[in-house]
């Protein structure tokens, strides 16, 4: 059952938005979440590129997307992660700092939740290489970024 809170926000949102053939992202369920995952994908960390000589990080959240369709929601969260070597790192030193080691790659996360208790349920991570590939577990079930999502969308449903 959602509660009366979360219910009186969905229709005010589903009210306002106008209709067309493909669902519009929900903007301020979105920017909710946006505002708990930016911290979380901005400090990925890049050890498991370390051994190519990068040690620093530049990671963005481009964009969540939020969606409700009644008893579910779709979110799609987009990603760039960017690892790179620093003068100070062992490559920079050998090669010079204009020489230094850089990763980057897009990373998509779909995932499904519950209207009814705005539980998540489902997600999918999308990564385009190998780094993404080595970050993917942070989506998992026991991930920050899970987490993260998770509490974002209990704060939409609580207001």
């Amino acid at each position: 059952m959602v509660r009366p809170p979360a219910a009186v926000l969905f229709a005010i949102l589903w009210l306002s938005c106008p209709v067309s053939a493909d669902a519009a992202c929900d903007e301020l369920v979105g920017s909710l979440i946006r505002a708990k995952l930016r911290p979380v994908v901005e400090d990925l960390d890049c050890a498991v590129v370390k051994n190519l000589g990068v040690d620093k990080k530049d990671h963005k959240l481009v964009g969540v997307c939020y969606q409700s369709s009644g008893p579910a929601s779709q979110i799609r969260i987009d990603t760039q992660l960017h690892c790179h070597g620093s003068s100070e790192s062992v490559v920079g030193n050998l090669f010079g700092g204009n020489n230094v080691p850089s990763v980057s790659e897009n990373l998509t996360v779909e995932a499904e939740a519950r209207g009814s208790d705005c539980q998540v349920t489902n997600v999918s991570v999308k990564p385009s290489g190998e780094l993404g590939k080595a970050l993917a577990s942070l989506f998992d079930a026991n991930g920050k970024a899970r987490k993260a999502l998770q509490d974002a969308l209990t704060q939409a449903c609580t207001k």
